[in-house]
């Protein structure tokens, strides 16, 4: 009867989970892909004239949001991970969520800096590098914890 019980919560918690996850890498999409660099309410908010803005600000704040996106991206692709683990019982999905969402948020987080010419890139570059690293080690790891399905019977 706990056993059920533990099944239970863990249903709940992983349908909570991935739902969350989808809708943050909904959110990040949109920011990546299709937020506008003003939104209404940031126009109201700031009372700024947005045609009084020079275009270059206006790309940063593109580049700005864009990174933003990347990270919600990532941390949704990550959620989604958790909660696919949680449902099935395969950490399977834990890996391979957890390297694809540092790869999306830092992979973005570096090209924005690379866009900007940041003089901190060295800085972000070498967390790429980390988590490009961590992405790699969890895919071995997952492919070795979790090996496709083979036969043991010779090829005829």
């Amino acid at each position: 009867m706990q056993t059920r019980e533990v099944v239970r919560k863990d249903m709940l918690s992983g349908v909570l989970t991935t739902v969350l996850g989808a809708l943050a890498l909904g959110v990040g999409g949109y920011f990546l892909f299709l937020r506008p660099t003003l939104l209404p309410e940031d126009i109201r908010h700031t009372g700024i004239d947005p045609t009084t803005l020079p275009p270059a600000f206006l790309d940063w704040l593109g580049i700005v949001f864009a990174t933003w996106g990347g990270f919600i991206a990532g941390f949704g692709i990550l959620l989604l991970g958790i909660g696919i683990t949680l449902l099935s019982r395969r950490t399977l999905w834990l890996y391979l969520g957890t390297a694809a969402g540092v790869l999306v948020a830092f992979g973005r987080f570096v090209l924005s800096n690379i866009l900007i010419g940041s003089d901190f890139l060295w800085f972000i570059a070498t967390l790429f590098v980390l988590a490009l690293a961590l992405a790699i080690v969890l895919v071995v790891t997952a492919v070795r914890r979790h090996p496709t399905r083979r036969t043991d019977a010779p090829e005829g």
